[in-house]
């Protein structure tokens, strides 16, 4: 099965799960995220907590991509 998200996006996506980065018993629920889940859970993985909507908004303001 391929994964929705690069490998390298998993693997954040797991460890926020407290799974190893190449653990893959999870990806069929890791896979059924939004982009929007996605992107939030992999800014709260990087320290950027609850900045998931902030981050996404900048980027519509700035570049006029909505995501």
């Amino acid at each position: 099965m391929e994964n929705k998200y690069p490998e390298y996006i998993m693997k954040k996506l797991r460890q926020r799960r407290g799974l190893e980065e190449d653990d893959v018993k999870e990806d069929q629920d890791i896979n059924t995220l939004s982009p929007s889940e996605a992107f939030d859970e992999v800014c709260n993985w990087e320290g950027l907590i609850n900045y998931g909507s902030t981050i996404k908004g900048w980027i519509n303001d700035i570049y006029g991509v909505r995501i």
